[in-house]
């Protein structure tokens, strides 16, 4: 039905013309535009590395040094606590998250509201 009524109405001017054109890459980055680029050539997704996630054990030379096994425990212990901390903060966001973002939209509205009311003041 659309279809039909635009074949009916044809329009007579543009009324767009007063607007500038669209500058469509305004707010492309470079990481954007490099996917982008990435995408139009239809390459693949580069793998996710796990690399910060593995656990070396100490270089084959130094397999009966002490502290060289203390800096790969001290590696561990530190990718632990972080992985401990993300599990805390995804607790904590499943938690208190809902919540937080409905305040979040309570403030916006509250700033939206006193904001509109300054214009009609100053009109």
């Amino acid at each position: 039905m659309v279809e039909d009524e635009k074949k009916r109405y044809r329009p007579t001017k543009n009324y767009l013309e007063h607007l500038p054109p669209l500058n469509l890459s305004a707010f492309e980055t470079e990481v954007m535009r490099g996917e982008f680029e990435r995408v139009a050539a239809r390459q693949p997704m580069d793998t996710l590395s796990m690399k910060r996630y593995e656990l070396p054990p100490p270089p084959p030379g130094k397999m009966t040094d002490v502290a060289a096994w203390g800096e790969c425990v001290d590696n561990s212990m530190a990718q632990l606590e972080h992985q401990s901390t993300r599990i805390m903060n995804l607790e904590l966001m499943e938690e208190y998250g809902a919540e937080a973002w409905k305040e979040h939209n309570a403030l916006l509205q509250r700033m939206l509201t006193h904001s509109q009311a300054q214009l009609q003041d100053l009109k």
